[in-house]
């Protein structure tokens, strides 16, 4: 599908609200109007700006300038050498739409549920809007809420209690060479019951032919006693644009370590939300940043410790060559009455000169 065509006067907003509705006719169907609420919070809220203090550093200026239309779906050669051989059960999404024949949905592991969104919601639409509704951030960012007015599939991820999957969780976000001027929407959802285990691996890989913008989000929910390790691979064409978000929250005795590898993309920024909610629970938090060229790359972090007697251990590192821009921003909130509280954070960066000694552009803040 290929980019709308609309007056240059008009405002993003309505730009994507004009796409939104010969998308997705006005109706009485729940998840459309969970979309439709969603899409008129972003139209109100604008694409964030420099002026907000968490946006300070990261511009989107030429985001906002360009309209991107929902990606269709296309096919790829099977096992693309981009791909991380035997990594696990694979889920391959195309342009943000899942691909069976890539993937391995059938295979379930014991204890484990995995589902498409876009399968359940031709089954029972009602029933998606009721669980995207509670899984969703109760305050979401304008960016997050344009992912759930225009996302067209994703992955469910359910452990039942005690589950323990002896191989990965494997995702391949993979764009199609031929894309161009569009836009993906995934959305993953992992429920880890009590004193669960698993690895999730999220990998976003791709070279389309011309610029194209990946908003995504996953939302992770920890149980008692229960460990989610999740790798999140960024190698997207330096021509295309990333935005991601990661929403985790984390009950008593609970584990989430993060390894986030940015490398891709032009433009792109990750935001990462954990909040501890049980005592006992622990994060951990390992990123690199590794602009090249023109790159500008921003990681941004927050560990909210909400209750007593939780942990947390934050190491990020960056990289910055030619005239690459990094970006890292990570907050520790330990709120009131949160006693014996453990927060250790590191953030160390190198800038790299070439052999003609001239200094690389480099920003890193902390």
């Amino acid at each position: 599908m290929s980019v709308v065509t609309l007056q240059e006067s008009r405002s993003p907003g309505e730009r994507y609200r004009a796409i939104f509705d010969a998308r997705w006719p006005a109706s009485d169907d729940r998840l459309i109007e969970l979309r439709r609420a969603a899409l008129e919070r972003f139209v109100a809220a604008g694409f964030p700006t420099p002026r907000q203090e968490e946006w300070k550093y990261t511009n989107l200026r030429r985001l906002e300038a360009r309209t991107f239309a929902p990606a269709a779906t296309a096919a790829v050669a099977a096992h693309d050498p981009r791909w991380i051989a035997n990594a696990g059960t694979r889920i391959v999404l195309v342009n943000g739409h899942c691909m069976p024949a890539l993937s391995s949905l059938e295979a379930q592991l014991p204890g484990m549920t995995l589902v498409t969104l876009k399968r359940w919601s031709e089954n029972d639409a009602a029933a998606v809007a009721t669980f995207i509704a509670q899984a969703s951030r109760a305050q979401p960012s304008a960016l997050e809420d344009l992912n759930l007015a225009f996302f067209e599939d994703g992955v469910v991820l359910d452990l039942a209690a005690g589950a323990n999957p002896d191989q990965p969780i494997y995702i391949v976000h993979h764009w199609s060479d031929a894309a161009a001027q569009v836009m993906s929407n995934p959305r993953v959802v992992v429920r880890a019951g009590a004193n669960s285990r698993c690895v999730v691996i999220e990998h976003f890989v791709g070279a389309p032919a011309g610029e194209c913008f990946t908003n995504a989000v996953c939302d992770i929910e920890i149980a008692a006693g229960a460990s989610v390790e999740h790798y999140r691979i960024q190698q997207e064409s330096t021509r295309g644009f990333h935005i991601g978000h990661v929403d985790v929250r984390l009950q008593q005795d609970s584990r989430y370590a993060s390894h986030d590898i940015a490398l891709g993309a032009s433009l792109a920024r990750v935001n990462l939300t954990t909040t501890l909610q049980g005592p006992g629970a622990h994060v951990a938090l390992h990123g690199l940043v590794a602009p090249l060229g023109t790159q500008h790359l921003d990681a941004h972090t927050t560990i909210d410790h909400a209750v007593p007697n939780t942990s947390s251990d934050e190491n990020y590192r960056g990289i910055a060559g030619e005239r690459g821009r990094g970006v890292f921003n990570g907050k520790v909130i330990v709120r009131p009455g949160a006693q014996k509280t453990d927060a250790r954070q590191s953030s160390r960066n190198l800038p790299i000169w070439r052999s003609e000694e001239r200094r690389v552009g480099k920003e890193c803040r902390s």
